[in-house]
């Protein structure tokens, strides 16, 4: 079919480019930002190609670089997306280890298969169409299956193992793995290449499961192979950028093997039967001809290089992610790349209103970036500050109550102040000797308090921008920190168990917050009725030494204090949110968790406090991360909203209240409607 008549039915117009709002799940408003990216490839004749992402699959317009659908949000997760080479199919893997098939003319899914099985670690790494589009194979760690998927994709017709796979393997200092146990299908759809030891190539009858040729001479595992036009070559490339290529009925070498310079490499052959190599380094590309050891083309890309890179079939074009959210694509025929603000960024550890009700913040890990949304237009209005290095050291900022000054750290152990009408630097604070993982001013707007690792905590004079108190008490990281309204007051919680309330004008500490192991009042407790009892009779005593408070925070009235108390274990029991009376610091009530939810460690109230809004981690067996709303005079959990494919890290209401932003680990900022909770009340 002629890959440019691909399913108007199923693609999104041209013309309607607001990706904020497609695909959106019950309750949300807007989506900011297109997902944590996991692949990019392009169909076979290169007229699209496919963005995989944590929150599911984008389809690109590669002459006009517009997003023309977003498809399989139900779970998200998804390592890769293929196209068939009729471009009438898409079949995708994700990272729980189901294989899908998508009908490319209405979007739909119409096959699918869980790969993976039970085994967590069986996430799909490959999926190949074979030429003539019969078989479908995919590939993860230590797994390869190919499927007559028309007629039959619950069972496979062949599946080849590695015995006992070390990851450790995988992992040479220096050198990229990004890819692991690579498949290819020969050109005439018989004959099919998989790993058959981490440095050993073997090649099999698809039809008869006969071996024809077992290939070996990597010294280290292999990350990509493929088949000549002609069928009568196999070429690989191992860690450390090594190429060979082979004749595959003689089982020799048809070349010297090639180590190129670059931190990873990518292959394609064009209809000539020429081997095209892309060398990538941190902030460039070179292209080669391999087969005359001939420099094609060098390209800066326009950011540091990711892992995330292809060819098209013809080896004619080439894409490229780069950290900074921007994707490039190189043309044969044009010197010059081309490359499109994405909106693919990193994690979204952080999220800030502003004060008019109209600006959303996302503070993103690994990035310095500060990432400023007008959510009524649904577009970046500015990042801040505007340049600066990369780390990857997740990235804490805080708002000064007149919404004058954003302090972020560096990814390192200093703090930078902005002023944020002007992008002025205003000063950069130092004393810290690790990371700092918390920052928050003072609703009074007169300090700012630091903490990080190994226990460091400061309180900051901002009229004169000097460390006022050095705070002891912690004996490990500090977590979070939460103003009480009056600015009088603040807690911090640790990666030590503790949480302590401290004066901030004289730096002394007030008390701990006390952790009884088990109330003795029922009727505190909220939950499932099995849950209490089982927590009643001492049921999470074992996991007590492991838990501690990823977020703490005021109400607004101040008359609680929440906590959100989890494990770093998996399997762990205690997943509770604690409320203490301000005043007595007495234990009010404990929300137990309804089941499946883990370390409920974001945490934030409504504006009128009637509200306690939690997010959790994913968790094994689920399709989404939860978003529970509470009622605070009872403690009833009144809704759930479904819509992160990964852990929730961070929540803020708008200051009126109408607005619910999430932050997740998904790539992604989820705006949510609260105003029928508002109209509820």
């Amino acid at each position: 079919m002629d890959n440019k008549n691909l399913s108007t039915s199923a693609l999104q117009s041209l013309h309607n480019t607001d990706v904020t709002t497609w695909e959106l799940p019950e309750g949300a408003l807007a989506r900011f930002g297109h997902g944590l990216r996991l692949d990019v490839e392009f169909s076979h004749d290169a007229a699209y190609f496919t963005v995989a992402t944590k929150i599911g699959f984008w389809i690109y317009d590669t002459e006009t670089l517009t997003p023309r659908a977003l498809w399989g949000t139900d779970r998200g997760m998804m390592n890769v997306a293929t196209f068939s080479h009729d471009s009438r199919w898409i079949a995708t893997g994700d990272q729980d280890g189901i294989l899908k098939v998508w009908d490319t003319q209405n979007g739909q899914c119409v096959a699918r298969t869980d790969w993976g099985g039970t085994e967590r670690r069986n996430v799909i790494r490959h999926v190949r169409f074979s030429p003539d589009d019969q078989f479908l194979a995919a590939s993860g760690f230590g797994d390869s299956a190919v499927y007559a998927w028309h007629t039959e994709l619950n069972a496979p017709i062949r599946n080849f193992k590695l015995e006992k796979p070390k990851l450790a393997d995988y992992r040479k200092e220096g050198t990229s793995y990004d890819r692991y146990f690579p498949i290819a299908f020969s050109p005439n759809s018989n004959l099919f290449a998989y790993v058959s030891s981490p440095e050993a190539v073997t090649v099999s009858d698809i039809n008869t499961s006969e071996e024809i040729a077992h290939l070996t001479g990597h010294t280290t595992p292999l990350h990509t192979l493929l088949f000549s036009p002609c069928g009568q070559y196999l070429a690989s490339a191992s860690l450390g950028s090594t190429v060979q290529i082979w004749d595959i009925q003689n089982e020799s070498l048809s070349m010297t093997p090639k180590t190129y310079e670059g931190n990873r490499i990518r292959l394609a052959y064009t209809p000539d039967e020429t081997l095209r190599v892309a060398e990538i380094y941190n902030d460039k590309v070179v292209i080669w001809d391999a087969s005359r050891h001939v420099k094609l083309d060098t390209f800066n890309t326009v950011g540091n290089t990711d892992s995330k890179a292809r060819f098209s079939n013809d080896g004619k074009k080439f894409a490229i992610t780069c950290r900074n959210r921007k994707i490039q694509i190189w043309h044969e025929d044009d010197s010059t790349t081309k490359s499109f603000f994405s909106g693919y960024g990193s994690i979204p550890y952080s999220v800030a209103f502003m004060q008019d009700n109209k600006t959303l913040i996302g503070g993103n890990w690994g990035g310095t970036g500060k990432i400023f949304w007008d959510i009524n237009k649904r577009e970046v209005d500015r990042i801040l500050p505007p340049s600066g290095k990369r780390s990857s050291s997740r990235r804490c900022m805080t708002l000064s109550p007149d919404d004058q000054l954003l302090a972020i750290d560096t990814g390192g152990n200093d703090i930078q102040i902005w002023n944020i009408e002007s992008e002025v630097l205003v000063t950069e604070l130092t004393g810290h000797k690790k990371d700092i993982y918390s920052l928050t001013f003072s609703p009074t707007g007169e300090y700012l308090v630091s903490g990080g690792t190994r226990d460091e905590l400061y309180v900051w004079d901002i009229a004169r921008w000097k460390k006022q108190h050095t705070l002891i008490g912690h004996t490990s990281s500090i977590e979070a920190i939460a103003f009480h309204p009056d600015g009088k007051q603040f807690v911090t919680s640790s990666r030590d168990g503790t949480a302590l309330l401290w004066n901030v004008e004289t730096g002394e500490q007030i008390s701990p917050l006390p952790l009884p192991e088990t109330l003795e009042d029922a009727f505190k407790y909220r939950g499932e009725p099995q849950e209490i009892e089982r927590v009643m009779n001492g049921g999470n005593l074992q996991y007590k030494k492991y838990q501690h408070m990823q977020s703490i925070v005021f109400s607004p009235c101040g008359n609680w204090i929440a906590g959100g108390l989890g494990t770093w274990m998996a399997d762990a029991l205690i997943n509770e949110i604690r409320l203490w009376d301000t005043e007595t610091l007495e234990t009010r009530m404990i929300l137990l968790q309804p089941h499946g939810c883990i370390r409920p460690w974001a945490l934030a109230f409504s504006p009128c406090g009637k509200h306690l809004a939690s997010g959790a981690w994913w968790k094994w067996g689920l399709d989404k991360a939860p978003i529970h709303l509470w009622e605070m005079s009872t403690g009833e959990n009144i809704h759930t909203f479904w819509g992160h494919a990964s852990d929730v890290q961070d929540l803020a209401y708008s200051p009126d209240g109408k607005y619910l932003a999430s932050g997740s680990y998904d790539g992604t900022v989820l705006l949510w409607d609260m105003k029928p909770f508002i109209d509820s009340n």
